[in-house]
């Protein structure tokens, strides 16, 4: 598929060219796809490959820390080019999964889906009472193939990693696992539910908030039936004008509800996408799916609340220490290299506020810079990020003039005055002195020890000599070709001589 679609930087990258005749991708093949920017011919690829590597683009996608922007946005496109199965195949995996014919089940089962995911189907039908529900249903076949695509993915992230010089700024084994997890996640519909019912009692007291009920009687690990919100969607803003609704209340109603989950609860609704916020009759928002969620990680709170800090004072070596208290920065980036760019970006501004941070366009410039230094945030950290992103897309979606770092501020203050509050040092006065302790009785052991080494010899310096390997395959190649060559010359000359000699 991947030569298919001429993708012939990726095929060597996997070490996949050797499967390939004389290891060429023909750009001029009869089973060419029509041209296209590489990010464009990336997206097809993935979509024809199938299920695990629609959600990989789309996982991504996501990450903007690791993608350039075309690739990015040309990757988030997966998101909606997914096509639906036929009724009757959607109907059996129902009543297999449940034991009896889904005609018993429910009332009336619409034909039509409403979402098409990569992993489920969902369809709108009314219960035996009257109720109406959205019932979800994984699709047929989807375990074994996510299972034997992540082996495969898990290979290759083994081969790129010996391969591609540049792998270690990308942890391709981690980022194969980080998959692994969403997606064996969002296949468990048991685990979703309950996830629904933890968010139903977080806002069990906020009656703005709308968390769908879950029927258990029709719920499985492949499938899901819960109640259906019936309203206007978060970003359908013609239609919430018509209502007479405010966009401008609503915004700030709408990101809130994040920030609510982020830092004061324990796990946050990791999808905040455009298609899973509604707002009902009476202005009360539902929210559904919640195959994806985010663990809300005190300490990766309180890294980030001080990195954004850091970047409001224009604070580089702080922004740098709290980026390597999160496992941001990699050993193999320059740390001068980085405080420089960033001292150049964040000079730009002669005073940076709130205010201006909200313009995007500082902010794509500042993820280039990481990328560039290879600074590449943990995907927990990266996570609770991304959703911050997307909430802020949200939140400008209905009100272009929305100010969400004015929204997210009290947070951050709330986060770090409670990380130096006199109570929290306190708390951690214990622990820091008993490190302390251990480190002033075994240092005097350790310096001996490696005084005594460096005396007999033993202490060495070990340099390593990165991405020679693809240079040495390259210098194989062209000798494995010239030698090709000398054999053909030879046989050429050996038959002219033989002509010669037989004339004669």
């Amino acid at each position: 598929m991947l030569a298919k679609y001429r993708l012939g930087e990726v095929l060597r990258t996997l070490g996949l060219e050797r499967f390939l005749p004389f290891r060429l991708v023909l750009p001029a093949a009869p089973w060419r796809k029509p041209s296209g920017t590489m990010a464009e011919r990336m997206r097809m690829a993935l979509e024809e490959l199938g299920t695990t590597f629609v959600k990989v683009g789309q996982i991504i996608s996501t990450r903007t820390d690791l993608l350039p922007p075309d690739f990015a946005q040309e990757l988030a496109k997966l998101q909606d080019s997914l096509r639906p199965l036929p009724v009757d195949v959607v109907k059996k995996a129902i009543g297999d999964e449940l034991g009896r014919p889904v005609e018993e089940v429910f009332d009336h089962f619409d034909p039509r889906p409403i979402g098409v995911a990569s992993i489920g189907q969902a369809h709108i039908a009314t219960l035996r009472d009257g109720t109406e529900v959205v019932v979800k249903a994984r699709k047929p076949g989807v375990v074994e193939q996510v299972q034997e695509d992540l082996e495969i993915l898990r290979h290759l992230a083994v081969a790129s990693a010996q391969r591609w010089e540049g792998a270690h700024q990308y942890d391709l084994i981690g980022i194969v696992e980080e998959i692994a997890e969403t997606l064996a996640a969002e296949m468990d519909y048991v685990k979703e539910g309950h996830n629904a019912e933890y968010f139903a009692q977080f806002f069990q007291r906020d009656s703005s908030i709308h968390v769908p009920k879950i029927f258990w009687d029709s719920t499985k690990s492949r499938v899901i039936t819960m109640e259906r919100i019936r309203g206007i969607g978060i970003l359908d803003v013609r239609s919430l004008d018509r209502a007479g609704f405010d966009r401008k209340e609503l915004a700030p109603r709408a990101v809130n509800l994040w920030l609510k989950m982020v830092f004061e609860g324990e796990v946050f609704h990791a999808d905040p996408h455009p298609g899973n916020l509604f707002v009902e009759g009476g202005g009360r928002l539902g929210l559904i799916d919640y195959g994806m969620v985010g663990v809300a990680d005190k300490e990766v709170r309180e890294q980030l609340a001080s990195a954004l800090k850091a970047i409001l004072d224009r604070d580089v070596d702080l922004l740098i220490e709290s980026l390597t208290e999160l496992g941001a920065v990699s050993a193999e980036g320059s740390r001068d290299y980085l405080r420089k760019d960033l001292k150049h970006v964040m000079g730009h501004y002669p005073k940076l506020s709130m205010a201006e941070l909200k313009d995007s366009s500082n902010l794509g410039e500042l993820i280039t810079v990481l990328r560039r230094n290879h600074v590449q945030l943990p995907s927990n950290s990266f996570m609770l990020l991304k959703t911050m992103a997307m909430v802020q897309s949200l939140g400008k979606g209905l009100d272009p003039d929305f100010d969400f770092f004015s929204l997210l501020e009290p947070y951050l203050d709330r986060v770090l005055k409670e990380r130096y509050s006199p109570i929290a040092l306190a708390r951690r006065l214990p622990s820091a002195a008993l490190d302390l302790a251990n480190l002033s009785m075994e240092l005097p052991q350790r310096l001996n020890r490696l005084v005594r080494q460096a005396e007999r010899g033993g202490l060495k310096v070990r340099a390593e000599a990165s991405g020679l390997e693809r240079h040495v395959e390259h210098i194989e190649r062209l000798v494995n070709r010239m030698v090709i060559g000398i054999i053909v010359a030879a046989i050429i000359v050996a038959v002219a001589l033989f002509i010669v000699a037989y004339r004669v």
